[in-house]
């Protein structure tokens, strides 16, 4: 079946909302928890160059530049998959406020910041059965100076717990070294004083 297009979707729109593609069906979304660091209570919203909607498979692709919000927290992809799973359960119709979101895929490079903490990797999952987050590929984890790198990081939006697993690296910068950084930085430069000049009067025979 052919996608229904949609271009340029702007920033504010609800992720699950029939609006990005039918104006007239919309309603407020019901997306929960799909972000580290996001919050039930707040929508999600989606600003891409282009969305194609696949009726039948019940199924989302942004793609150009996607962004993703929900409330602090934010991600960004290449491109974005989403699939749909309305309340009734059989796989038809339009996006409502019944539509819940069963998985997303996020192609890269992804990025994913939750308030000080950076994750990124070449590929992005949201599986809804699991309430889990997955960075694969190339993870990095950072937060201020401190970085995590593996092969794949785990984020259980239950627990708030991030899991990297794969071989694993590791630098942590002790805070005792990074106050001390920041202190010289802070500590005015002091000039020389300049030799005294001889008193000629003392010289005099």
């Amino acid at each position: 079946m052919s996608p229904r297009r949609c271009s340029r979707l702007g920033a504010g729109w609800l992720l699950l909302s029939a609006a990005m593609a039918f104006p007239a069906l919309a309603e407020k979304a019901r997306a929960g928890i799909v972000l580290p660091g996001g919050s039930s209570s707040e929508p999600v919203n989606i600003d891409a160059a282009k969305l194609d909607y696949f009726e039948k498979e019940q199924k989302l692709i942004y793609s150009g530049n996607v962004v993703a919000t929900q409330g602090a927290s934010k991600l960004q992809a290449g491109k974005l998959v989403i699939f749909l799973t309305p309340k009734n359960g059989d796989g038809k119709g339009l996006p409502s406020s019944s539509t819940q979101v069963r998985r997303m895929e996020a192609s890269g490079p992804v990025t994913i910041v939750s308030k000080d903490q950076i994750g990124t990797g070449d590929a992005g999952i949201y599986e809804g059965s699991e309430n889990k987050v997955y960075l694969i590929g190339n993870v990095t984890l950072s937060q201020g100076p401190n970085v995590t790198k593996g092969d794949k990081l785990i984020y259980d939006l239950s627990t708030n717990q991030a899991a990297v697993t794969g071989r694993v690296r590791s630098m942590f910068v002790p805070a005792t070294a990074e106050s001390g950084a920041k202190e010289k930085e802070t500590v005015p430069k002091t000039k020389s004083a300049a030799p005294a000049k001889p008193d000629r009067a003392a010289e005099m025979p």
